[in-house]
């Protein structure tokens, strides 16, 4: 028995919101709990705190897609989480359903063609629509639903953490009620944070989509009321929350199928804003996901040979501490972790970088190479002549990363002015 997230926009549409209550009234006959919000949520508003915790703890969910679907932004990023937790490794069961004569094809133009690798539910081409069979496809689909899906992948045990951390600060509700109002919790959902059962998670729920100015007056107003070893931590949970989900959703290898030859790029003109990146893609999860980062290679005539053969040692020597070639054996475990290899190019990649990745990818198809490539994308000649390339977006700018940088120093200080050290 499980929660069922419904993502939707079937207001006004009166065969998805058939649909809609049938899958419901199934879901509940099968003991289930269907979680649907059937309010409309326009583009501009803010993310409604209880679809945030939905989402974040839901162990199933079905994606309801019209046209009007396709064109909703709350349905996008609904999509977004869902398939960040899945690409995470949690076993969550996700359902898509076509309505009406909605196709594939229609579905990749409007964006969600992460959708496409899983199996639809949908009416049979030639087949009048009928919402009650639609639905019976769906249900059939739960039959197996895991007894869990939180509590075991990355995103989770983030969430864990964090509402660990904001418990020392549960015997005083005020504060938490003032952190929620700084993260804009609306007023008739901060009972929920109060509540001495669960308020702490659904509080760390809210962080994990919060804008990061709003994470850092939360932080602010919880940090008096934490030990300093605490605030510590916690610091480092947030500090790359900055980093658009979506982008780093995309830094991921797909669900269910370990990265052959990725190469992300990433358009970025500081050192460490790749892995901050990483760490927000990864909920900070450093034994699953391990990344190494190596700087720009002083150019010879063998462009593409050095670049190999400089990528190629590193990868040995930082990630297995193999110094010597007769160390080169790669261990038992190796599937157990996915590995980053960051390079940090600051200036966009040419072809010849992009034939020594490959050339790279070749001794090591399962490594994710991530190219800081300054302030500019590479050309799209470029990107095509990676054999699997991912120009993560919304590109950034350096507003942005400096901004960043300055939050981060802001929030590393953050202990020491609470000390009076600094």
């Amino acid at each position: 028995m499980g929660d069922v997230f419904i993502s939707h926009s079937a207001r006004g549409d009166v065969f998805a919101m058939a649909v809609l209550a049938r899958i419901e009234e199934g879901l509940r006959g099968k003991s289930h709990t269907p979680l649907v919000d059937q309010s409309d949520i326009d583009p501009g508003d803010e993310w409604r705190p209880t679809i945030v915790d939905w989402l974040a703890r839901c162990h199933a969910a079905v994606v309801l897609l019209n046209d009007r679907a396709l064109e909703s932004h709350w349905v996008r990023r609904e999509v977004n989480i869902l398939m960040w937790r899945r690409a995470l490794g949690a076993p969550l069961l996700v359902v898509p359903v076509l309505l009406g004569d909605l196709t594939t094809g229609v579905v990749k133009k409007a964006g969600l063609e992460e959708l496409r690798p899983i199996q639809f539910a949908r009416t049979a081409r030639g087949v009048e629509p009928d919402a009650e069979s639609l639905a019976d496809q769906v249900l059939g689909r739960f039959a197996d639903l895991p007894a869990a899906a939180t509590g075991n992948d990355p995103m989770s045990a983030w969430l864990e953490r964090l509402a660990k951390y904001l418990s020392e600060a549960r015997n005083k509700p005020g504060v938490l009620d003032e952190a929620a109002r700084a993260l804009k919790v609306e007023p008739e959902f901060r009972a929920h944070v109060t509540d001495r059962h669960g308020g702490c998670t659904f509080l760390a729920h809210q962080f994990l989509v919060a804008p990061p100015e709003r994470m850092e007056q939360a932080l602010h107003v919880l940090a008096p009321s934490l030990q300093d070893q605490t605030i510590h931590r916690l610091t480092r949970e947030l500090t790359a929350t900055w980093v658009d989900d979506e982008a780093a959703r995309c830094a991921l290898p797909t669900p269910d199928d370990p990265p052959r030859d990725m190469t992300v790029l990433l358009n970025a003109r500081s050192g460490g804003t790749a892995d901050q990146y990483i760490q927000r893609a990864t909920c900070g999860d450093v034994l699953r996901f391990q990344t190494k980062s190596i700087g720009s290679l002083p150019m010879g005539e063998d462009r593409v040979g050095e670049r190999t053969r400089l990528w190629v040692n590193a990868v040995w020597r930082e990630f297995f501490e193999a110094e010597s070639e007769d160390d080169w054996i790669l261990p038992n475990d190796l599937d157990a972790r996915t590995y980053y290899l960051v390079i940090n190019e600051f200036r966009p990649p040419d072809t010849d970088f992009a034939e020594a990745v490959n050339l790279l990818h070749r001794d090591f198809g399962w490594l994710i190479v991530m190219v800081a490539t300054g302030t500019a994308p590479p050309e799209d000649r470029v990107l095509t002549a990676f054999k699997n390339a991912v120009l993560l977006k919304p590109l950034l700018t350096a507003q942005d990363e400096r901004t960043a940088k300055l939050r981060s120093g802001r929030l590393r200080q953050l202990p020491g002015q609470l000390a009076g050290t600094c």
